[in-house]
């Protein structure tokens, strides 16, 4: 055999073998995918926030790291830790069961889903969405895979009771008496349980003006509608002259309290008091001169024109005194005119009340005709009058400081009872000029009053005084005592 030929054929052969192993490596080769890119998913902000009453939805966007290189979806899930309602707020695309899938094209590079409030809460409320799941060419990123959103609602409002005021005054109240009625408004924001009213002593509630009592009840539904009338009134029955503070609470479960002030002022309650001193001017039916009808009203200053003594007398409907006897006339003018003067049971303490019916003929500048006197002569509650605008205006000065005069109108010719009271205690002079019924108890406000000037330690006279300017006077039906009713002759 030829060796040549021999040893060609194995080379041959070996070169086969070899070429069929390459072909078999490239083949396997080529049969080995490529390896894909997969890129991170997250959320472009942790916080956002959706303020109140904002018609605009929210987007939230979702970039990925790289452009994903096949379809691919991501799972994002309404993490428990929200605090919004499923009717608070809308999703777009929509969630079921708490999730929402987005799907995702081939060579997406980001996604989004819209946030809109509705409206229609009190607060704020937070909605918390976290990547949970992603197929195909993503992975959910390590940072950033929660979003938290605050919604924004309306201010909170808190259950609470309104009332119209704050504060209700009834003023004077004569002892044993009722005030008039005052009103106000009371309503409720969210109340969830009824409204008790109730009001302190000397104070009364009623819903209708009729029915008074002290506590009432008020449906809650009703005051969230709209408001209740309350009435409100005083009742002076302490017998105590004094002012008289209360409130008027109105309560319900798990609201504040609402309180309105009240206040009222009891007087009139006076211990008896004693008549002093009177004089009806009851001196016969011949008119003349006082100091010689009487001995009791004796001259102490002057020398001429003496005080007249006139009848009839005054009268004044209801008056103790009227239309008895006569009655005496002051005429103040030029030259020495007379006083004169009478005497009680001196009084150094408590309160002293001079009653008496009075009639202006004529004044001018002003000047008083009537007073209080100490034991050292000095006046004390001097009556004055002047004219003002054709009309006698009335006042009252305690010594000789400045005249406190009545704002009230007057008519000359006219009779008035005039009661003046002196209170030892304040050192107060008050003066009450009445034309009509006479109160049994003391009015309130008096017509005049002052503080001002010097005060007596005693007063033992009532005088009648003339002076120089021009001032006519007539004058009847003396009363002194310590208390009103005593004085008035009630």
């Amino acid at each position: 055999m030829n060796h040549r030929i021999i040893r060609r054929s194995g080379i041959t052969m070996a070169i086969t073998a070899l070429i069929c192993t390459l072909l078999l490596l490239a083949c396997k080769k080529s049969a080995v995918k490529k390896p894909m890119n997969v890129g991170a998913v997250r959320f472009e902000s942790t916080s956002y926030t959706i303020e109140n009453n904002s018609p605009d939805s929210l987007t939230v966007v979702l970039p990925f790291s790289l452009p994903i290189e096949e379809d691919a979806s991501i799972t994002i899930t309404i993490d428990n830790s929200s605090t919004i309602n499923s009717d608070e707020y809308a999703i777009s695309p929509a969630p079921s069961s708490n999730k929402l899938v987005l799907q995702l094209a081939k060579g997406s590079m980001e996604t989004s889903l819209k946030v809109i409030s509705k409206n229609n809460f009190e607060g704020d409320k937070l909605l918390v969405l976290k990547i949970t799941e992603a197929t195909g060419g993503l992975s959910i990123s390590n940072a950033n895979n929660t979003a938290s959103i605050t919604i924004k609602g309306e201010p909170i409002v808190l259950p609470e009771i309104n009332v119209s005021l704050n504060t209700i005054s009834f003023g004077n109240v004569a002892a044993g008496s009722t005030s008039e009625p005052r009103t106000y408004d009371v309503w409720g924001v969210k109340l969830t349980q009824d409204v008790t009213v109730t009001a302190s002593s000397n104070f009364e509630i009623s819903l209708d003006g009729d029915d008074y009592s002290n506590t009432l009840t008020l449906s809650a539904s009703a005051l969230n509608i709209a408001p209740m009338t309350v009435y409100v009134r005083f009742i002076a029955n302490t017998g105590t002259n004094q002012s008289i503070d209360g409130f008027i609470t109105h309560s319900s479960a798990g609201v504040q309290d609402a309180m309105i002030s009240t206040n009222g002022i009891e007087y009139g309650n006076a211990l008896p008091g004693i008549l002093i001193h009177s004089d009806d001017f009851d001196y016969g039916p011949t008119a003349g001169l006082l100091k010689e009808v009487t001995d009791k009203w004796p001259v102490f200053s002057g020398t001429l024109n003496p005080i007249k003594y006139i009848v009839p007398g005054l009268s004044y409907p209801g008056y103790i005194g009227s239309g008895i006897g006569g009655a005496v006339v002051t005429e103040n003018g030029s030259g020495s005119r007379e006083d004169n003067s009478t005497a009680f049971t001196p009084q150094n303490s408590g309160t002293i009340y001079v009653a008496q019916m009075i009639n202006i003929a004529s004044a001018a500048s002003g000047d008083f005709f009537t007073s209080f006197r100490d034991p050292g002569g000095s006046y004390f509650n001097r009556i004055y009058v002047r004219d003002n605008g054709g009309k006698p205006q009335i006042g009252i000065g305690k010594s000789t400081a400045t005249v406190a005069y009545s704002s009230k109108s007057y008519e000359y010719g006219q009779t008035y009872l005039l009661v003046h009271k002196y209170d030892f205690t304040t050192g107060v002079s008050s003066m009450y000029v009445l034309s009509g019924e006479i109160p049994l108890i003391e009015p309130a406000t008096p017509d005049a009053v002052t503080s001002t000037g010097s005060g007596p330690t005693s007063l033992v006279n009532i005088c009648l005084r003339q002076n120089t300017t021009l001032l006519t006077a007539t004058f009847d039906g003396l009363r002194i005592a310590t208390g009103w009713r005593e004085a008035v002759g009630k």
